[in-house]
């Protein structure tokens, strides 16, 4: 897939827009600074799921609903020993 990066000072307070070559007209998301932009098409390239709401939102945009289903999750940290050393909070 092909992510292309624009600068755009017309749009107002995010010029950045990351859109997809070959995309429909909607495929394509604004962001405020041009290394947002980056790290949105750094995440797509990697297949990683983005945790951050706005970046979240900018992938939904540019990636098909299914390609974005099988964006891969980190796996949640678990402190297994937490409540075991008897120290009360």
């Amino acid at each position: 897939m092909q992510l292309t990066i624009l600068y755009k000072p017309g749009c107002g307070d995010r010029p950045w827009l990351v859109k997809r070559e070959g995309g429909s007209y909607d495929q394509h998301a604004h962001m405020h600074t041009k290394k947002d932009a980056l790290n949105v098409r750094r995440l797509v390239d990697a297949g990683k799921y983005p945790y951050c709401k706005e970046y979240k939102t900018a992938i939904q945009r540019l990636l098909s609903e299914e390609e974005f289903k099988r964006l891969h999750k980190k796996q949640r940290y678990f402190n297994s020993q937490k409540g075991l050393s008897g120290n009360p909070r």
